[in-house]
């Protein structure tokens, strides 16, 4: 009786503390940094602090003086001039609930070192106390362009995939020589170069085919020319004058004087002096309409 009095005991006292502890834990503050690699050499950090609703978080000063400050020593330490694009400095919080999300960023720039088609990076995490002078120990992800591929890491990150590192602790690095090594990536170089060659066989090929209907149309349109002077050669020829004449009588014995321009593929200039020329003879009479003229036979008027 006694065993099972302690039991229960033990049970309400530990349903009592569930809230209790997870109030603590959701109070305490945990940091997340990203760092995305860009490959001219600079890096995109984020610094993601997760805390409780009522937590405090740095003001503007205090997180700019902290990356500024850091820069200054890794560049002393690298013997390499570093910055930060103080345009990229931001601080956006977000809070839901009882939980806030505060997201400091920066770009550093020449973070990496430029080594012929290598990227390397690692040197400023020597720096003493590299984390500690931002917000201690945290997870560390590094991201980089999918066109490059690690060709050394060091120490072995926790997880590698989808063109990320990731470690659990950046105690990890500080503890030992970080060295990354990224490298153009040998299958997208080939894949490039193969999308690079078809491209070429579809422009050489699109080229041929039209090369062909062209040799094809100029062969028809010759032919066609000289079955048309073959049969100019056998036909009386048919005077301007008289072609003009017979497209009104064709046409009910009326038409517009720009009807007649553009059938006959004639300039504007050479209809008028043809139709004047019909008109002194007495074939036509023209009258106005609008901007235009209308052109009657004269047999169709004596007829009527």
């Amino acid at each position: 009786m006694r065993n099972c009095r302690l039991t229960v005991c033990l049970v309400f006292c530990t349903i009592l503390l569930i809230p209790i502890l997870v109030h603590s834990v959701q109070a305490q503050n945990y940091y997340e940094y990203n760092v995305q690699v860009q490959s001219d050499g600079s890096a995109d950090w984020t610094i993601i602090q997760f805390s409780n609703a009522n937590a405090t978080v740095d003001s503007w000063d205090i997180f700019q003086q902290k990356v500024f400050d850091l820069v200054d020593v890794a560049s002393a330490l690298t013997h390499r001039p570093m910055s930060i694009d103080v345009n990229s400095l931001q601080i956006n919080t977000t809070v839901i609930s009882d939980s806030k999300t505060t997201e400091y960023s920066f770009e550093w720039q020449n973070f990496t070192v430029l080594r012929g088609n290598e990227l390397v990076l690692g040197d400023v995490f020597q720096v003493n106390d590299f984390f500690s002078r931002l917000y201690g120990d945290a997870a560390l992800r590094i991201n980089y362009p999918s066109i490059l591929a690690v060709k050394a890491v060091s120490p072995t990150p926790y997880s590698q995939q989808n063109s990320e590192l990731l470690w659990s602790r950046t105690q990890d690095l500080t503890s030992n020589a970080v060295n990354i090594v990224l490298v153009e990536n040998n299958q997208t170089e080939t894949n490039n170069t193969n999308w690079q060659l078809y491209g070429a066989l579809i422009t050489l090929s699109a080229t041929g085919i039209v090369l062909v209907l062209l040799g094809f149309y100029l062969n028809k349109r010759r032919k066609n020319n000289n079955t048309t002077t073959a049969l100019e050669a056998v036909s009386p020829l048919v005077s301007e004058e008289e072609k003009v004449l017979r497209l009104l009588r064709s046409s009910g014995g009326s038409m517009r004087q720009s009807q007649i321009t553009e059938q006959c593929h004639f300039s504007k200039a050479k209809t008028s002096q043809l139709l004047s020329l019909l008109e002194k003879r007495g074939n036509i009479t023209r009258y106005k309409s609008g901007r235009d003229k209308i052109v009657t036979l004269k047999e169709r008027v004596k007829g009527e």
